[in-house]
């Protein structure tokens, strides 16, 4: 996904830093043991989160953890969470939606993105073979993936002027995507998954408006009202704020200052980074 559902560090303890450091590098470690070194450029905050918040959604799932080295880390040995349902349903979710959107960017993108597309591809396409060879979960994935991507298309090429129609494919997918996290009532989960996709949306529909506008790219903002802007701001922060109050629905066990963090302080955080462009970022890596 694109990296907009992340912590807001200066309200992060010591404590809940390192368990969302050792979440983050235990998805990166199942991306290169699953899925290859390649695997783990897809590595985002977003997954991460998911990750998490499964775990802490799902009491079932009891995370263990370990000191290991890694590529990145050769040194000092760093805490990771071992590998679990919740990382590893992450990880196959990770590779499905890579392998639609580069064949998204040699579709629709230009010459360059086309270029290195071809060449992903290939390992790409092997990882998400290898995502769906695992069951019946990475196939429901993949067909709402495959879904979201042709919606997503169908509206790009209609030029479609609309921000909220514009964002239902994606906010449709991670509706999906959590109700594969649920236990018990789906409802929820599935609201809360689509608020998610909606906000990731919008998010990256304003951040890469000027740039967009630059490039000639499609971008809803650019075909609607001269007002969207601002009522893109509105919806965003409509959006994270039904986020931190469904938030309260769930009945989180580990982790629950951490994910409380994301939700309640992150997604805003990221909305007031991307809406003053030059704000505070918190977009490095803990």
């Amino acid at each position: 996904m694109f990296g907009y559902i992340k912590p807001y560090r200066p309200e992060l303890k010591i404590r809940e830093a390192e368990e969302y450091r050792a979440v983050y590098c235990g998805l990166c470690r199942e991306l290169g043991k699953s899925y290859g070194i390649f695997a783990r450029m897809t590595l985002s905050y977003d997954f991460a989160f998911m990750a998490m918040f499964m775990m802490s959604a799902n009491g079932e799932i009891c995370p263990s953890f370990e000191n290991c080295r890694c590529m990145a880390h050769p040194f000092k040995k760093q805490c990771r969470c071992l590998e679990n349902r919740a990382i590893s349903l992450s990880a196959k979710a990770a590779m499905i939606l890579t392998y639609y959107k580069i064949k998204d960017d040699i579709k629709d993108k230009g010459f360059f993105k086309k270029i290195a597309g071809a060449l992903l591809l290939p390992f790409a396409s092997s990882a998400r073979k290898k995502a769906l060879a695992t069951g019946e979960e990475a196939q429901k994935i993949d067909l709402a993936a495959k879904k979201m991507t042709e919606e997503q298309s169908a509206l790009e090429s209609e030029k479609c002027s609309l921000p909220d129609k514009a964002a239902q494919p994606t906010a449709k997918f991670l509706e999906e995507l959590m109700a594969l996290c649920a236990k018990g009532d789906e409802r929820i989960f599935r609201r809360f998954g689509y608020l998610l996709g909606r906000y990731i949306y919008l998010c990256d529909a304003l951040d890469d408006l000027e740039d967009d506008r630059k490039k000639g790219n499609y971008n809803p903002f650019i075909f609607a009202n001269e007002n969207a802007k601002e009522e893109a701001k509105a919806a965003l922060n409509l959006t994270t704020a039904e986020l931190g109050d469904d938030i309260s629905l769930f009945e989180l066990d580990r982790y629950k200052e951490t994910v409380e963090n994301i939700v309640c302080m992150g997604l805003r955080s990221e909305v007031r980074r991307i809406t003053e462009k030059g704000g505070e970022e918190n977009g490095k890596s803990l």
